[in-house]
């Protein structure tokens, strides 16, 4: 193992990645439809833009099961309805791939070794990354661009930020929820101004094609849809409390626990005088990707990439990871990254795995470790951020 991983090297890494998702790509295409429904449920609502039809509701002829996504991502789909699904399933892995890898590329870019972090950060996240790609989910782009959005808010270019931030909302809204984070950083009015101006714009490009009220009621269908979406598979507290504890599946649990969630969230950006620190953005970025997933409750295992890249960029915050955190580490690998795959077998992943919620715990436990090590981080002086900055 450890000669192959010298043999990884980040070029052959990045290659990795781009040869296995499109071979998965092509595997999805070869096993058949029923393999490839989520692109279909991502390119062919384009149809019904053209027909001015809604694209919300069931359309068999098109694809199985309901659209959760905006007009806008519809609109934005459009090259790749008029592709061969052969073709097009390759090249959204790729997008995806691509966005992914640039996300991780630029926001470790500050860093004191940045290729070893590249390299470390995307060997962690590799086996994640690829459930999702799998699957033909949206995922890697949406941690890509959230992380490209970072990127560009971190060096006050709030224009480019506020864009990947309000593309990641037109796909799933929690994504342009890390726009939150310019609260650490410079610009505030300006970058508020952008994301008020790139909303109407990209919220607007479906006028290209149908007219206003029609866009109008396709985005009130939308909102709709999001509140009533049934629940996902509860791959996160929710699910944790129900297995491990018999909590009862009701929306007020529920709520309680998003309650929870939320307010020990928010807590630490209360240490006001950490808000300068790059140690302390950095954790705090960790610490939102872990959280966004673990207390989210329609999590499912194809979301986890968000949560193991807030693991990734934990672990490359740690200047000497404590014997924890290697455990924490390996956890993590094993039982959220592995536990998916045939390395386990069926009977296991069946009467063990799945029922207690084995895929999320590991990611909790570093969710608290990253927030036991927010919280006792140092008070900042003022020669320290002269210093990191």
């Amino acid at each position: 193992m450890q000669r192959f991983l010298r043999f990884l090297t980040l070029p052959r890494l990045l290659g990795l990645y781009i040869f296995l998702f499109c071979l998965v790509a092509v595997q999805n295409y070869l096993l058949g439809f029923g393999n490839y429904n989520n692109y279909l449920m991502f390119a062919k609502p384009f149809h019904n833009l053209l027909l001015d039809k809604s694209i919300y509701g069931l359309h068999p002829n098109l694809y199985f099961d309901n659209y959760k996504y905006s007009p806008t991502f519809a609109w934005l789909m459009g090259p790749f309805y008029y592709l061969p699904d052969w073709l097009g399933i390759i090249l959204w892995n790729l997008l995806n791939t691509l966005v992914l890898l640039v996300g991780v590329w630029f926001y470790l870019s500050d860093e004191k070794d940045p290729a070893k972090q590249r390299r470390t950060a995307l060997l962690i996240i590799l086996l994640e990354a690829l459930i999702t790609a799998q699957n033909l989910q949206s995922n890697n782009l949406i941690v890509g661009a959230m992380l490209l959005g970072l990127y560009h808010l971190r060096n006050e270019r709030v224009w480019q930020a506020a864009f990947f931030f309000v593309l990641c909302g037109f796909i799933k809204f929690y994504g342009m929820a890390a726009a939150g984070f310019f609260l650490f950083y410079p610009k505030k009015p300006q970058f508020i101004l952008a994301m008020i101006a790139w909303t109407i714009l990209l919220g607007s490009v479906p006028l290209t094609m149908i007219p206003l009220d029609h866009l109008l009621a396709e985005y009130r269908e939308w909102f709709d849809v999001i509140v009533v979406s049934k629940l996902g598979l509860q791959v996160s507290v929710m699910g944790i409390a129900q297995a491990w504890f018999g909590m009862e599946k009701t929306d007020g649990n529920y709520r309680i626990i998003e309650t929870i969630g939320a307010i020990l969230f928010l807590l630490p950006f209360l240490r006001f005088g950490l808000w300068q620190d790059r140690l302390f953005q950095r954790r705090m970025v960790a610490y939102f990707l872990l959280f966004m997933i673990v207390f989210n409750k329609m999590a499912e295992s194809p979301t986890y990439v968000l949560a193991v890249t807030g693991v990734a960029l934990w672990w490359i915050t740690l200047d000497a990871p404590t014997q924890l955190d290697q455990m924490l580490l390996a956890m993590v690998v094993i039982f959220t990254s592995l536990s998916p795959t045939d390395i386990f077998p069926a009977v296991v992943q069946r009467e063990l795995f799945q029922p207690y919620n084995a895929k999320a715990v590991p990611c909790l436990l570093v969710w608290a470790r990253v927030q036991y090590q927010i919280w006792t981080q140092p008070q900042t002086t003022n020669a320290q951020l002269l210093h990191a900055s």
